[in-house]
């Protein structure tokens, strides 16, 4: 009974749940401090904005796409179902008995 599961020797216990938010906490604030501010030139903002709207197009266009293709699907699975008469469930005659 001395393996892991059954014997807690205790040797590198959880860390203390203030302990981590105090590291969290000085750790964030460094970050922050450490940030340089970020000035975009000109070029570099125009630049930014046109590949922001040329990824919102392509997102854009990739849904668009997809609600195609799914229509497109679903009108095939309906027409291929009623094809093969698989929409109507079948009828039943209660008066005939199974032998």
């Amino acid at each position: 009974m001395q393996q892991p599961p059954f014997h807690n020797s205790n040797r590198e216990p959880l860390p203390d749940a203030n302990d981590v938010e105090a590291q969290f906490r000085r750790s964030d604030a460094h970050w922050q401090q450490d940030e340089p501010a970020v000035e975009l030139s000109a070029e570099n903002r125009t630049r930014l904005e046109a590949d922001k709207r040329w990824m919102r197009n392509l997102i854009i266009g990739l849904l668009l796409a997809g609600l195609a293709i799914g229509g497109l699907l679903a009108i095939g699975l309906v027409w291929g179902l009623n094809r093969l008469n698989m929409i109507d469930p079948p009828t039943t005659n209660p008066t005939e008995s199974v032998e």
